[in-house]
């Protein structure tokens, strides 16, 4: 049995080092954390004593550094209508830059932003020269920016993965831009992959588009929502819309062997059991 790159998003509670323990806890051999809390603004100065218990945790753990993920805050918004709010989230993705920037992780999930006024076309250029101003004050820091696909709920962008590549190309480093692929957004956008055929045709136009060597990251979660909803509502591995079998594609396909894959799925009250339970589901797919 392959070794698969397979955790869930937990907290940093007590501490970053907290995150370590309670991924190791439930079999973990990735995980994504928050830097912050992800529904207000307000941050704190860089904790030396939390980084360096970080450090020292990751190094004696069994997960590697480079499988661990940070998700950025839901507020930021780089393709805000209001100027007020892109300057704000500017400073919080530098903000999140600098802190993976000491804690040594090299991949940071980011919703391409959302705008009600406008054109798409307008939306997609202040995207990427958010990006552009943001990669400027952080030039020799280590962490690429995974560009995530959405399910096209309300104004975001990034539903399709042609609206993914453009943001890309209007990028000046695009080897620092990647993708983290959301199996709930996809499907509620209106992509399937739940056959060896539609799979198979899913990942021929992904490589087309995007190109498989650019992707990050992926998040493994099942839909609550049908087909082509346009709404994001995740659910537990194998009791939504998707099904098991989109799972057992991915889970058995070499290819994303060593590609980090998180678990959102809903907490039921208890993260870590809950996730658990899912990552059990998602290793009885892997053949032998």
């Amino acid at each position: 049995m392959e070794k698969n790159l397979l955790g869930a998003h937990v907290s940093i509670v007590g501490g970053f080092d907290k995150a370590v323990t309670r991924a190791e806890s439930i079999g973990c051999t990735a995980f994504q954390i928050f830097l912050h809390s992800n529904r207000q603004w307000a941050t704190k100065a860089s904790d030396k004593h939390s980084i360096d218990r970080f450090h020292k945790t990751i190094e004696a753990s069994s997960i590697q550094r480079s499988s661990v993920i940070v998700h950025a805050s839901y507020l930021l918004n780089l393709a805000s209508s209001q100027e007020e709010t892109r300057n704000k989230s500017l400073e919080l993705l530098l903000y999140n830059l600098e802190q993976c920037q000491e804690l040594g992780i090299t991949k940071f999930v980011l919703h391409p932003g959302s705008s009600t006024q406008g054109s798409p076309d307008q939306a997609i250029e202040l995207i990427a020269t958010g990006i552009n101003r943001a990669f400027e004050k952080t030039e020799n820091f280590i962490t690429s920016i995974a560009l995530e696909n959405m399910a096209g709920q309300g104004s975001s962008r990034g539903r399709t993965l042609e609206e993914l590549a453009l943001i890309r190309e209007k990028i000046d480093n695009k080897k620092k831009v990647g993708f983290c692929f959301d199996t709930c957004h996809a499907f509620a956008a209106g992509y399937t992959f739940g056959t060896s055929d539609s799979y198979n045709f899913f990942w021929q136009v992904f490589e087309k588009v995007i190109g498989v060597d650019n992707l990050l990251a992926f998040h493994l979660n099942d839909s609550k929502k049908p087909f082509d909803s346009r709404v994001d509502r995740h659910e537990h591995i194998g009791q939504g819309a998707l099904g098991l079998e989109p799972f057992r594609l991915i889970m058995n396909d070499r290819r994303f062997t060593e590609i980090p894959k998180i678990l959102e799925t809903p907490s039921d009250g208890d993260d870590l059991a809950s996730y658990e339970k899912n990552i059990k589901i998602l290793r009885k797919l892997l053949k032998g």
